[in-house]
């Protein structure tokens, strides 16, 4: 009888101890995923939030420009420019934007916490906005407009920084092909870490 205690004992450890490191690895998994609930009064757009969704969106002339199944952001720091890249899918086609702000450098991606409730002015001369589209980069004549870092926020996992929560909104207008065009109802909600934040 307690050789078969001992026997269930042991087995519930191993199962107790296999679905811990299970749920810790699906833990990294699951900061990673992207959370895209449709935002009801901009259909085709993910809701603004705050949580670190990984998702963003915006009209590029009232067609949605959305975050796909591949790390919707990126940043890279160079010298004394900071680079925030946008990633997804633009009429069936692979899109990027990428913001590029001078006179930001931060060394860790724990130190984009400066940016919380900052607005950059696009039409300033610190500032370059590039589309690619279909591995076709142009550089973008800004008219007007910002991009608004609402929130830069820590994600602790065990007490660890884990990631940077980057949540705001951004809107412009310029010019595609000689023709002036609009990209309004930006929001992005993302998260910053070591895979996905550079600075060389």
């Amino acid at each position: 009888m307690k050789n078969i205690i001992y026997r269930i004992a042991i087995s519930v450890v191993i199962i107790l101890q296999t679905a811990f490191m299970a749920s810790c690895s699906m833990d990294d998994v699951e900061l990673s995923r992207s959370v895209f609930i449709q935002d009801r009064t901009s259909p085709g757009l993910p809701e603004y939030s705050e949580w670190g969704y990984n998702t963003f969106g915006a009209y590029i002339d009232r067609v949605p420009f959305v975050s796909g199944e591949e790390e919707p952001a990126k940043i890279y720091v160079n010298s004394d420019t900071l680079h925030f890249f946008l990633k997804g899918i633009y009429r069936n086609s692979k899109t990027s934007f990428l913001f590029s702000i001078k006179g930001l450098s931060p060394a860790e991606y724990t130190e984009l916490t400066m940016l919380n409730d900052t607005v950059i002015n696009l039409k300033n001369i610190a500032c370059k906005v590039e589309m690619n589209k279909n591995d076709t980069i142009s550089v973008l004549n800004i008219i007007d407009g910002q991009i608004y870092f609402k929130r830069a926020q820590l994600l602790y996992v065990d007490k660890v920084a884990n990631k940077t929560i980057l949540s705001g909104e951004f809107r412009f207008r310029t010019f595609f092909r000689n023709e002036p065009v609009a990209i309004s109802n930006g929001r992005f909600d993302v998260g910053i870490g070591y895979e996905n934040f550079y600075n060389f």
